[in-house]
């Protein structure tokens, strides 16, 4: 059977379940982020508000350039230079036989529809190893992951930012990855 587990990594790596979300705030969990500015934190909200990560030190991406990052507060790195420790999402595909994944995608959608945008939000994102980040906005703006060979466990790293582009809580705004297996 195959299945998706998606983390936050930091310290230890937070598990997000099926009814927690990712929380993007300005310094500090439940901290806006002004409109124009780009997330200084990323958590895992419960689905009754609660910080989950808050024991786990969790790893943040800001966008800075097309080409440079900054990761948990740190000075501007190239893109392309940081690792897979550092990448602060993580998706794990698995499945009980050995399967080859192709043709795998990550994105952000209005919740909706899968071809739509997130509402007034701006989205970048890049899988781990990429130079330039992109506008990962709906499933036709993808970013497109690494085919990995046969295996039973297969690991995707993201780097992923957003940034308001208006004032208030954002709630059409979902991560979706899509791959084939073989």
């Amino acid at each position: 059977m195959a299945t998706f587990t998606w983390y936050l990594q930091g310290t230890t790596a937070t598990t997000v379940d099926a009814t927690d979300i990712f929380q993007f705030a300005a310094a500090t969990f439940n901290s806006p982020i002004t409109v124009g500015a780009y997330n200084d934190t990323t958590h895992v909200e419960t689905s009754v508000g609660g910080d989950k990560s808050s024991g786990n030190t969790p790893k943040n991406s800001k966008y800075l350039t097309s080409s440079t990052v900054s990761i948990s507060g740190g000075a501007s790195q190239n893109l392309n230079t940081v690792t897979t420790a550092n990448s602060p999402i993580k998706i794990n595909f698995s499945h009980g036989t050995s399967v080859q994944t192709t043709s795998a995608v990550f994105y952000a959608y209005d919740g909706t529809t899968t071809s739509a945008a997130p509402t007034e939000v701006t989205f970048k994102a890049a899988e781990q190893g990429d130079s330039t980040w992109t506008d990962a906005e709906g499933s036709a703006s993808a970013v497109s992951l690494n085919d990995q060979a046969a295996s039973t466990s297969h690991d995707f790293f993201i780097l992923a930012s957003v940034s308001p582009d208006t004032v208030g809580l954002k709630t059409a705004f979902r991560f979706r990855c899509e791959l084939t297996y073989f």
